[in-house]
């Protein structure tokens, strides 16, 4: 038995190999082959995954999409503003049915590039249109309405005539035609002009942007409607009753302030008018307005310098000559002007002159009136 063991204790570590435990195998460069293998497997299930989601969203998602035939119907104008992205402008288009859905609206602008050039602006485009049709529109420069239109305030029906004519294109006899016609232009039942006049102050100041489609008589009409909308904003009628004065004469006696205020102090101008047409003031007569705005309304004159014969014109609209207010109104008024002439400020002056510098110089009497723009008045002009 002894000889046994030792035998098993010798085998144990006689030529150093055959009693050691067996070393495992290296399979290092297996593993990594298999680890390649399984991310390559991973990457093809993920393109595969990949091409599946790309397909059902182009194409089911497609399928099933409201979207417009096109190619569209009546042109529509809206506004890229700055800063929107594409979903917000896909809400825009939607919310004015150019566009059925915001989700076809995307789904057209990522299949088109050139949709992040789409630049911020007014872009006439059609009712109902495809999204593909929308995008292809908002790309295209001859969409862009750069048809911007400023009608100023003060202006006599005549020079916004010529400005729209100039702006459109449209001959200023399309225009004419239209103010001098009693069934093209939207009135309000209160308004008394007739022919050239029957527009006058209604013309509402502001800023257009109108269709290249328009004609003379939309433009007209939506200038119209756009004072209506204003008129019924400041409750023009009802506060106009309560001055004792018609609604029509009111906007008469707006436009004469617009005329006379050069944009300041316009409730004291209108009080300053409103005194002068009191007659109390002038001893139970009305008192003669003299407002150099009216002669020129009657020459179509701009500036200053009409003469002598032309201040003593017979013209009911000449102030100089005929007491009370002119047969309508002499220009378009804007809001400032026609809040002052429903609520004027609360003064007894009846005289006012701008001085050089913008200042208005009021006064009570004539005397006063004078010394204002005497050297050393406080409105004198060197």
């Amino acid at each position: 038995m002894s000889n046994v063991g030792l035998s098993m204790q010798s085998s144990g570590g006689g030529d150093g190999t055959s009693g050691r435990k067996p070393k495992p195998p290296n399979n290092r460069k297996r593993s990594g082959g298999a680890l390649t293998i399984a991310v390559l497997v991973i990457l093809g299930l993920v393109a595969v995954v990949g091409y599946a989601g790309y397909y059902v969203y182009n194409e089911v998602l497609k399928s099933e999409t409201i979207d417009y035939p096109g190619p569209g119907g009546d042109e529509v104008l809206i506004t890229v503003n700055e800063g929107e992205n594409l979903s917000q402008i896909g809400q825009t288009l939607q919310g004015a049915d150019v566009v059925a859905t915001t989700e076809a609206f995307n789904l057209a602008v990522n299949d088109n590039d050139a949709a992040l050039s789409i630049a911020p602006g007014e872009y006439v485009m059609l009712s109902q249109m495809s999204a593909e049709g929308a995008v292809e529109r908002l790309l295209d420069p001859a969409s862009r309405n750069d048809n911007n239109i400023v009608i100023q305030e003060g202006l006599r029906t005549d020079q916004i005539v010529a400005k729209l004519s100039e702006a459109t294109g449209i001959k200023k006899s399309e225009f004419e035609a239209v103010i001098k016609s009693p069934s093209q232009l939207p009135l309000p039942s209160w308004g008394k002009g007739s022919g050239e006049a029957r527009a006058d102050g209604f013309l509402f100041p502001a800023t257009y942007s109108f269709k290249k489609s328009d004609d003379a008589k939309s433009i007209l009409n939506e200038m119209v409607a756009t004072f209506e909308a204003k008129a019924e904003e400041l409750d023009f009628v009802a506060r106009a009753k309560k001055t004792g004065y018609s609604p029509y004469e009111v906007l008469t006696i707006a436009s004469l302030v617009q005329a006379e205020s050069n944009g300041k102090d316009a409730d004291i101008i209108a009080a300053a008018i409103y005194n002068r047409l009191d007659p109390d003031t002038w001893g139970g007569t009305y008192g003669l307005l003299q407002i150099d705005a009216t002669v020129n309304y009657i020459f179509r004159k701009s500036e200053l310098n009409f003469t002598d014969a032309e201040k003593n014109d017979s013209s009911p609209y000449n102030t100089y000559v005929h007491p009370g207010l002119p047969p309508t109104p002499i220009n378009s008024p804007g809001e400032a002007a026609m809040e002052a002439a429903l609520e004027p400020g609360e003064s007894d002056v009846l005289y006012w002159l701008h001085g050089p510098d913008g200042n208005t110089c009021t006064a009570k009497t004539y005397d006063e009136h004078i010394n204002n723009g005497n050297p050393g008045g406080k409105c004198h002009f060197e």
